[in-house]
């Protein structure tokens, strides 16, 4: 088998799983990495920069439109906010609301099972192995 075909296929296997977990909570894989970014950017203590729709769509390799779409369905359901950016009237920062901060433990659930399904079979040394092999690749993919 091909190594590029293999972690396609298996990229789009965890995608199309987590999806089936996320409908149960009227999400989708997107606008649940829109809003995990935007967490783990609060949690990191990241400027305010790092809030607008550019910079999640860089982050998550996703093109404004496409991010802007994402964005305005989760302002609809209730789980961001945006503001105006303080010094770019062209720009807004997006902001976790109440909503999505007491649904991100139960959104962390159904990610983790969906891991923990496709990982079964992995002794501790193999997922520590996986994840250093893909964190090479990434790396080298983005030219870091």
């Amino acid at each position: 088998m091909n190594i590029g075909y293999l972690i396609q296929l298996s990229a789009k296997l965890m995608k199309g799983n987590l999806q089936k977990r996320l409908e149960e909570e009227n999400f989708t894989v997107s606008q649940w990495a829109v809003i995990k970014d935007i967490q783990l950017q609060q949690q990191f203590g990241a400027t305010i920069d790092s809030f607008t729709a550019v910079s999640i769509a860089e982050r998550l390799d996703m093109d404004k439109p496409t991010i802007s779409g994402i964005i305005n369905r989760l302002v609809e359901k209730g789980f961001i906010e945006k503001k105006p950016h303080p010094k770019d009237k062209r720009a807004q920062i997006i902001s976790l609301t109440k909503a999505s901060v007491n649904l991100i433990p139960s959104l962390e659930e159904l990610n983790e099972a969906t891991i923990e399904e496709a990982l079964k079979n992995f002794s501790e040394t193999d997922k520590e192995r996986l994840v250093s092999y893909l964190t090479n690749l990434v790396v080298n993919l983005r030219g870091e």
